[in-house]
């Protein structure tokens, strides 16, 4: 397929009507294409909306910023808005390997720089496509890993689209040569040290050579992909929707068990993806699926990347990270009737007349945390130790220890969700504080 401007204009036709385009430029041949294309897509009047250019400099080559100017001028000679940003790799976090974290750093800054609603041009083409699928595929990557590399999606305040996707890199070359477009040449490019690189300059060569149609081929079979992992979100969906407690965070682990093993792991795939949180690996996923969740007992915690799954009560839930709650806090609920307590969650109180604390002890109160050995006598009921009182109460057991507690002069008043001490509970009639407290979200 030849590209030119006609072609992008059908491409960037689902976007007329925004009003402002990031383009993502970094100097090489695919994104001066690009730049060159919407700009005169632009002067023509077939895009209306503003035009923004972002550099990262990232400071890995020694013409990183001979790089940063030829984008500067060549935004300067076309009148184009141009921002460039630089990036420390060396702060970029424990990644695995220079791209990775060359990736990440630049997402970050798209993130940053993009306004309310702008939507972000890249300049990813079809062989960027197919290099992705033979590297993930080398990874072992899930369905959703093999699958497209998206058009359109959602991202950050705005979108990202990738106008480039159905074209080679040999049709952008052609039209590069042709406008007579100048554009700079990355000599780490040759080096097959780095994945990309060898599967760029040694492999799909190797295959063109063999299937010269390759493309076209390999471009249906991502279609596919990309419809079967679709497909397999919907499924996840509807499991999902049966499967779910009152609790949005926990999932019915005996509902869980009635699907196949296959259904239980893609549920749980999408289920840990909406959470936000990293993916499990094979192992991980299979012995979540084949040990963990049917094992014997009614309580247990699986650590994983970054995160915990526990399994209590017959329910499933994602335990994210959060940090340790403090050793005690002052708290008048009469003057804040609304308290954070950090590494717990939320404190609240409301005037009722007859029950909960009685309103003459919430002046002055301490938060506290258990430490082991605590006891409560609750009203109308035989003093318990707290644990006990916190297992009747089907408190989750990495809840147990960042339930807040109140005290005041050193004695245990109310434990928020379970009930208020006897000594310390409002007489009918008597104004009475009642304490909730809600569980933070990790």
């Amino acid at each position: 397929m030849k590209f030119d401007i006609d072609k992008l204009q059908q491409a960037l036709q689902p976007l007329q009507l925004r009003e402002s385009f990031l383009l993502g430029l970094s100097g090489g041949m695919d994104s001066v294409v690009l730049l060159s294309a919407v700009a005169e897509l632009k002067d023509s009047g077939g895009l209306v909306g503003d035009l923004r250019v972002i550099h990262i400099n990232h400071g890995l080559h020694s013409e990183a910023d001979r790089w940063q100017n030829f984008c500067q001028q060549l935004c300067l000679d076309r009148q184009i808005e141009f921002h460039c940003a630089r990036v420390n790799l060396k702060s970029a976090g424990e990644l695995a390997g220079i791209e990775s974290k060359a990736r990440t750093e630049r997402y970050r800054v798209f993130e940053a720089t993009m306004k309310p609603g702008e939507v972000l041009l890249l300049a990813h083409h079809l062989d960027d496509q197919l290099e992705t699928l033979l590297f993930r595929l080398n990874r072992g990557s899930s369905l959703k890993g093999l699958a497209a590399i998206p058009q359109h999606r959602h991202f950050a305040s705005g979108e990202i689209f990738r106008p480039l996707l159905n074209f080679s890199r040999a049709e952008l070359l052609q039209y590069a040569q042709q406008q007579k477009l100048e554009w700079v040449e990355d000599d780490s490019n040759k080096d097959i040290e780095f994945d990309r690189n060898f599967l760029r300059r040694e492999i799909l060569p190797a295959i063109e050579s063999r299937w010269p149609n390759y493309r076209s081929s390999w471009q249906k079979s991502l279609q596919l992909i990309t419809e079967a992992d679709a497909l397999l979100d919907e499924l996840a969906e509807s499991d999902l929707e049966s499967l779910r407690d009152n609790n949005p965070s926990a999932i019915s682990v005996t509902g869980l068990c009635s699907l196949s093993k296959a259904r239980q792991r893609n549920l749980l795939c999408r289920w840990i993806e909406q959470a936000g949180l990293a993916d499990l690996g094979w192992n991980q996923l299979h012995h979540l699926v084949e040990e963990f969740i049917p094992q014997a007992g009614s309580e247990g915690l699986l650590a994983v990347d970054g995160y915990e799954i526990g399994k209590f009560n017959n329910l499933l839930y994602l335990v994210k990270p959060m940090p340790t709650p403090q050793e005690s806090k002052n708290w008048s609920p009469l003057e804040n009737a609304k308290f954070v307590v950090e590494g717990s969650g939320v404190l609240k109180a409301r005037e009722v007349p007859g029950r909960g604390m009685s309103k003459r002890l919430a002046d002055s109160l301490e938060v506290r945390f258990r430490q082991g050995g605590e006891s409560c006598r609750l009203k109308g009921r035989p003093s318990k130790s707290l644990k006990k009182l916190m297992q009747e109460a089907q408190i989750e057991p990495w809840w147990r220890d960042r339930l807040p507690l109140i005290y005041r002069d050193n004695e245990l008043l109310c434990i928020p969700g379970i009930g208020v001490c006897a000594t310390a509970a409002a007489k009918p009639g008597e104004a009475g504080i009642e304490l909730e407290w809600e569980p933070a979200v990790g």
